[in-house]
């Protein structure tokens, strides 16, 4: 393969050390010299060991990169993040997407020479993190976190003029409206926002379509796209009326006409817990997994009387038990 193949036609690499292809990064080195791929744009590297890492590094800096896609082993040793920083550095790149150890996140030193427009980040990070990359990124346009943790900001890292028109959040921790309201009044350029809370919510004010009004129309004039998906345990008897009073303040000419949002509530309760769903449809998740074979779906409101809509759209996995029926349990609505 090796001789058929002409690195300075090559664009394109994909390598990966993952199971299914053990080695087979090793295995490229030793019949390539990685400074003949004079022209390539984009490189992924799956699960790639530091001193492979260290390989690409040396050579990399003379590629006209714009895309870098890598992911490296749970627990990575070595000076990762100091190669990491100085690949992010390539003045012609413009797209990164990370996955690995979370910790190495900490140790990249973000230049503020970096053109990045397009950051994923595909592990667990802190708000200290996120500050830090909008704070250090001047040019960035989209930013994809799959899974925010913690509670805590520094408040000594500022952004400025920020870019940002696109925000895509994970959080797995609880976090409140302050929080929000204080990360986003630095986005005003941003046109498309989702919140995804994998965990429940202990702020009702998350839950506040009033809130989210008043701020949007103040701090995100330019905002055109908002989805999210919030959770919040209850700790009185799920009613209609409960349910109704978290989507009435979502029926307002903003959410229906202005902007043509719209967002749905579920009440559902099993033999432990009861909670709510708030979320914008048609539903955005990956994967969606409906409720298990413990819970009941006892109340559900639309902010809009068209039933004839998406509820789900996009979704590559898609989870049902169909071993318990809860149409008796919510009747006809």
């Amino acid at each position: 393969m090796a001789h058929i193949i002409d690195p300075k036609n090559v664009i394109s690499l994909t390598l990966s050390d993952e199971r299914q292809t053990p080695d087979q990064i090793q295995l490229f080195l030793s019949h390539f010299r990685i400074d003949q791929f004079i022209r390539l744009r984009s490189l992924t590297l799956f699960n790639i060991e530091n001193e492979d890492l260290n390989e690409f590094q040396k050579h990399i800096m003379q590629y006209p990169l714009t895309t870098f896609s890598i992911s490296t082993p749970d627990f990575c040793e070595g000076n990762s993040g100091a190669l990491l920083s100085s690949i992010i550095s390539h003045k012609s790149l413009r797209k990164l997407e990370f996955k690995g150890d979370g910790w190495i996140l900490n140790d990249i030193q973000w230049p503020i020479s970096c053109r990045l427009e397009h950051v994923i980040i595909c592990c667990q990070c802190n708000w200290n993190t996120v500050y830090s990359i909008l704070g250090h990124l001047p040019q960035l346009r989209t930013l994809i976190l799959k899974d925010v943790c913690g509670n805590r900001f520094d408040e000594t890292i500022i952004i400025q003029s920020s870019q940002l028109t696109s925000l895509l959040l994970n959080n797995s921790s609880d976090i409140t409206m302050d929080n929000i309201e204080l990360l986003l009044s630095f986005l005003p350029k941003l046109t498309h926002f989702r919140l995804i809370g994998q965990t429940s919510i202990t702020d009702p004010l998350l839950f506040d379509g009033s809130r989210w009004e008043n701020f949007i129309e103040m701090k995100l004039p330019l905002l055109n796209k908002f989805e999210f998906w919030l959770t919040s345990d209850a700790f009185d008897e799920v009613d209609r009326t409960t349910v109704e009073s978290l989507i009435a303040p979502f029926r307002t000419s903003f959410w229906l006409d202005t902007k043509h949002w719209l967002v749905k509530c579920d009440g559902e309760y099993d033999e432990y817990d009861r909670r709510f769903y708030l979320y914008s449809i048609p539903i955005f998740q990956d994967n969606f997994h409906y409720s298990d074979q413990r819970s009941t779906i006892v109340d559900f409101k639309l902010n809009t009387g068209v039933n004839n809509i998406t509820i789900i759209h996009n979704a590559h996995e898609l989870s049902l038990d169909l071993s318990h029926m809860m149409t008796p349990s919510i009747g006809h609505k």
